[in-house]
């Protein structure tokens, strides 16, 4: 039994596929119960991982189980209520992004763990995986020069298209969920970590596929009616100082060869390739005048790992390794923040065709 207590809340794919099987090497961790609104999701998990508890409503779990850590793994309309729940009930919590709809109900989470005095964490985990973290520090170390601009791409074909699901995904194209939740936060979260705050955005929006099909999985053949809300964007962002970014989303990609992840500087390019289990060192351009090297080069290992494997369950590992040394975790509620601040500015830009500023910071 490892030292901190965890408990999941949300048995769905992504916690079986990304969490439970990972906890107990993430960290000195062990999971102690699961739930979920489906009760025999929650008993299932129990079975298959050898967890003693399961519960169908956060109350129950809050009331009867003892926990220090909480996973929040469930689906985006819920997260602000439950979080606020784990929270005030002075639990440390990791949240699935978004972890909430607004920048205000943001904050009240914000202030809660505060008052709560317990850590609040949310995912993506883009800044903690190893090929980023080596970027970042070239970046601080002057490797490219003055970085100007950054290219990302984050999108598939829909979750209905790729994922073998138990549960009907339909959920994805209403109000409240979709495209740029599920996976624009991925691309938001890489250039904002990158390149630091936004200052303004403009973006472009489509909605390209208004009926999908599902491909596999226990929903396979179902119709979805998916022209509710937007599945592809373009959206451009102003960081200040002559510093630019762009990020295309969606689920309209059914296959890319495209390169996820450029950042460009006056002295170079950092290319990375696409991300799996295994993050291969980024690509480097040099273009360097005093050392007089032109072309692509092999990095030197930039910096030390962040201890622990790394996978999906490495907010875990960020989690635990903040709260036992007393460092500020890498998955920062504020940046997570900003990041809302963003989802919230894009359909106001597509409603005014033009910039909206932004304000929150990190």
């Amino acid at each position: 039994m490892g030292k901190w207590r965890v408990a999941v809340i949300g048995c769905g794919m992504f916690a079986n596929k990304q969490y439970f099987p990972y906890i107990p090497t993430a960290a000195d961790a062990c999971c102690v119960a699961a739930c979920d609104i489906v009760e025999e999701r929650a008993r299932q998990a129990c079975e298959e991982y050898g967890i003693p508890e399961w519960y169908s409503n956060v109350d129950d779990l809050i009331d009867k189980c003892n926990f220090d850590i909480a996973i929040n793994a469930t689906n985006i309309p819920a997260h602000h209520e439950i979080n606020m729940k784990l929270l005030k009930a002075g639990k440390h919590l990791i949240s699935q992004k978004p972890a909430a709809l607004t920048v205000g109900d943001m904050d009240m989470q914000i202030e809660q763990a505060k008052k709560s005095n317990v850590l609040f964490t949310c995912v993506p985990i883009h800044m903690m995986r190893p090929d980023i973290r080596m970027a970042v520090q070239m970046i601080k170390d002057g490797a490219i020069g003055r970085v100007h601009s950054v290219k990302c791409t984050a999108a598939h074909g829909g979750p209905e298209y790729w994922q073998y699901r138990e549960a009907d995904p339909s959920w994805f194209y209403e109000p409240g969920a979709g495209a740029l939740y599920d996976m624009g936060v991925h691309g938001i979260q890489q250039v904002t970590g990158i390149m630091g705050p936004a200052r303004r955005l403009v973006a472009m929006a489509a909605t390209s596929v208004k009926q999908r099909r599902v491909r596999s999985g226990a929903y396979d053949g179902k119709l979805i009616q998916s022209d509710k809300i937007p599945d592809n964007y373009i959206i451009s962002f102003d960081f200040g100082d002559d510093r630019i970014g762009l990020v295309s989303t969606g689920f309209c990609e059914l296959a890319t060869r495209c390169v996820p992840l450029e950042i460009f500087g006056s002295e170079g390019t950092i290319s990375f390739d696409p991300p799996g289990y295994i993050f291969a060192n980024p690509k480097v351009y040099i273009d360097s005048l005093d050392s007089g090297i032109r072309g692509w080069v092999e990095p030197m290992d930039w910096l030390r790992p962040h201890p622990g494997s790394f996978n999906q369950c490495c907010c875990l590992t960020d989690m635990v390794h903040a709260l036992e040394t007393g460092e500020p975790p890498i998955l920062s509620p504020y940046h997570a923040r900003h990041i809302i601040e963003i989802l919230c500015a894009i359909p106001k830009s597509l409603e005014i065709g033009g910039y909206v500023e932004l304000h929150t910071t990190f």
